[in-house]
This record gives structure tokens, sequence and C-alpha cells, in this order.
């Protein structure tokens, strides 16, 4: 990449070495053209678990310290100096509330805390808009009007952030628009270079109870949930003084929970009958998000294909709810299976884990990156076996621990009787980890797969 510049104004420049050595950037600067190049770099393989390129390629910055962006003319000497600009050049021209709004934030009769205030406003925003991609307004930087929004119930990103600013500033609630990068790889912006960039935008409401952060695109997320696109990063928060770099939430393996309920009949003819709860929280609420907007025809495809490690005679999702308030779609699950079990003589062998994991893990010698586990999460199953009438259970495997730098599995019996439950609890630990620890990775999930499979032995009495 070549630049001239023969503006006058400084163009600020800052290379970002690749971490693991991959390849390096090569730089010249001559009269005024910078000149960056890569030389003899080798495609990346897609390996699993590789890190996005982002992480692996080396990188270069550019800011120029003064811009003119459709006659508004700024500075990007500091952040401070950047978030002046964006909030005199680019808010406030459009942070103007009408007597409309006004009357529709009365109309709401506002009770409670800040948060229990909040939320009405935000799901009432909800309830009303839709998102639609709008690149309108200063070169696509600059939101709709709150009023455009109201009235016409859409916008993008920036319009409807913008309109719920609006009636939060109506109830009298602060809140700061927030630029954002959003990805399935984190990228945050850098504190010590300052420069345009970010392609989403978010609302953050600060309470004593600590932040607020508001997704205002999508009809169904969560009350204050931001999803695996948005955490686990920084945001430019501007406000009149200007711009402050303010991190989003990180979720842990307990906030990011599935909780699996299942009741399973064992049939003589090697099939079984089950009931099942469900619930998930944190990552795995987004995962599961998808499903609010799908017919129930759909959704037992989608479970179906989901489950596939059973071969299912029939199936029916039930009851399933969006929690909006508490972030947590649950849903109920009837359904029946063949094949599970197998005879042996007057004997019957069946796995202890109906539902688990089947990813195949290699070993891989000539592993040239590192491996990210890029959420942390935790799956806590309780599953009860109810045995036909006339066998009884002959032979369990031992209770199992396993832990490991990557995360913890646990596996335990309890018999009663003609019932068998079976506990079983997998966690995962988010991390950026070298190849050296790979095929040690490999070895712990291979493991925990076998261990699903542990296979139990009922007998005729």
């Amino acid at each position: 990449m070549k630049i001239i510049n023969k503006s006058g104004i400084e163009l600020k420049t800052k290379t970002y070495p690749s971490a693991y050595n991959y390849t390096s950037v090569s730089e010249s600067d001559n009269a005024g053209e910078k000149i960056y190049a890569y030389k003899n770099v080798p495609a990346i393989e897609e390996a699993f678990l590789s890190p996005q390129p982002i992480k692996i390629l080396p990188k270069v910055s550019f800011a120029l310290t003064k811009f003119n962006l459709e006659g508004k003319q700024g500075s990007i000497n500091s952040w401070s100096d950047f978030g002046s600009w964006y909030y005199n050049s680019i808010l406030q021209p459009v942070s103007l509330s009408t007597p409309a709004i006004k009357a529709e934030v009365a109309a709401l009769n506002l009770q409670g805390t800040k948060e229990e205030k909040v939320k009405k406003l935000y799901q009432y925003m909800q309830a009303k808009t839709r998102y639609i991609f709008v690149a309108l307004g200063i070169g696509g930087w600059q939101p709709m009007l709150p009023d455009e929004v109201q009235k016409k119930g859409y916008g993008d990103c920036k319009g409807l952030t913008n309109y719920m600013k609006t009636l939060l500033d109506e109830a009298g609630i602060l809140s700061y628009y927030s630029v954002v990068n959003s990805g399935s790889s984190p990228v945050s912006f850098d504190k010590d270079f300052p420069k345009m960039g970010g392609n989403h935008v978010i609302l953050m409401v600060p309470t004593e109870k600590g932040n607020i952060w508001l997704e205002n695109t999508s009809q169904q997320v969560a009350f204050n949930h931001l999803s695996y696109n948005t955490t686990d990063r920084n945001v430019l928060s501007i406000r009149k003084s200007g711009i402050e770099l303010i991190e989003t939430p990180v979720y842990t393996a307990d906030q990011s929970k599935e909780k699996q309920l299942l009741k399973i009949k064992l049939n003589e003819d090697n099939s079984i009958s089950g009931e099942g709860n469900f619930a998930y929280t944190g990552i795995q609420y987004d995962n599961n998000l998808a499903l609010a907007t799908m017919s129930p025809k759909d959704r037992n495809e989608a479970v179906k294909n989901l489950l596939d490690v059973l071969h299912f005679e029939k199936i029916e999702l039930k009851n399933f709810l969006n929690d909006r308030d508490n972030a947590v779609a649950k849903f109920d699950l009837d359904f029946k299976a063949n094949n599970y079990s197998k005879n042996a003589g007057s004997s019957m062998i069946f796995r202890a884990v109906p539902i688990y994991s089947d990813n195949f893990y290699k070993t891989d010698e000539k592993r040239t990156l590192p491996f990210e586990l890029r959420q942390s999460f935790e799956d806590e199953y309780e599953i009860s076996f109810a045995i036909p009438k006339n066998y009884k259970i002959e032979e369990l495997p031992e209770n199992v621990t396993l832990n490991s730098e990557f995360g913890t599995y646990k596996l335990s019996f309890v018999k009663n009787g003609e019932e068998l439950k079976v506990n079983r609890t997998i966690r995962i630990n988010k991390g950026l980890y070298p190849k050296e620890k790979y095929n040690d990775y490999v070895s712990f999930r291979k493991k925990t797969i076998n261990i699903d499979n542990s296979k139990i032995l009922i007998s005729k009495i």
C-alpha cells in the first residue's frame, strides 16, 4: 500500500506486529510517500479453533490529524478532540425531541427504580420498531432524526439508538451513544491511537449498580443483554467532553449456562421415550434466540438437527419462552428415539449421556498456530433413567472428575431402585492457548466424549 500525502495535514500511522510472528510489515517513508508491504505471506490454512485472521496477521492503522466529512471539519489529535467533534457535529443536530415523543414517554407512566424505567422504555421501543439499514446522513455516520424513527417505526443501529436515547432523555435518564467494533472476534479501539472506526452503535446507561447496555436493533433480545458480537471489547462512549473508552461485559461460564433436565424411559424395544426441560443463559441464550422467531414446525426441525446424536422417531418442542427480563431462553421437549440401547443376551447396554457433543477432535503434530476457545460456558445435565420393571441395574461406570486448564468435567451416578440418576457437568474456559497445548486440549475433549459414552448394563431379573 502506498499513501501519497500532499495535503499538508499530518498522517499518523501505527504498526501492530503479528503476535505469532506470522509475517511482518515492511515500512518506508520517502518525501511524503509512505509504503507498507507484506511479502511472501502464506495463506492462513483453515485449522480447527484457529483465531480470526485479525488476531494472527500484523496490522497498520492510519489517521489524518484533520478531516472534513461532508463539510463537518474536525481533528483527531486525541480521543477528546474526536469525541467533541462527534458530539457537536454528528449527534447534537439530531438530538431533537418532539411533542409526540414527550407524549409517548408521559403515556408510559414510568414508575420504580431507574432500571425498571429503562427496561419499560426499552421494551416499548423494541415493540414498535424494526431494524432497516439506512446509509444516509453525513456519509452514513449521522443517525436519522428521532421523529422519523418514531413516525416510521424503523431505523438502523444509529437511528434506533438515537431514538432510544431521546426517550431516556425525556424520562430524565442519562445515556451514552456508544460506537463498537461488532464481530465474532473481539476488536477493541487503541486508547493510544485515536482514529475513525467502529461498525455498530449501542447505548450505555450508567447506574449505581453498574452500566446497563442496550442493543437496539433486535425485537427479541433481552433487556441489558449484549450478544457475543459486542461483548469483551471496548466502545467509544460519546459525550460532550469527548470520548471515554469503556469495556463491555464479559460473560463467565456461570453466566453462560445450559441446564438440561431429562426424564428418560428405557423401552424393551431399544427405544427411549423422553421429556426434557432446557434453559440457556449468556452466550448460550444468544445461540438459541433464533428459535424465538420460528414457527413450531421449524423449531422442531432446528432442535432435531441440533440434537442429532439421537435417532428421533418423533420430537415436539413446547412452551418456548424468551424471558426478555432475565435473558433466559427455555423450552420443553417430548420425544421418542430409536436404537438407543443394544441387546446383549438377556441384558441391555446403553450410554450414560443421551445428548452430548459429537465433535471430532484430532491431534495435530504439525500445528502452526495457537488455538482459541472463544467463550466460557458450562453445561449442567441431570438425567433420570427409568428402567423396565423386569430389569435391574447390573453395572455402573465409576464416578469421574477431570480437571484441566481448559476446563473441568464431572459425571456421577446415583441408583435408586428402578431409577438411575446421572449428573454431568462440563465447564470450558475461554482463552487463547499456544499451539504446543493443542493436543492436550484434544486429549481432554476426547476423554469427555468417551466418558459421555460410558455404558450402563441392565439385566432381566
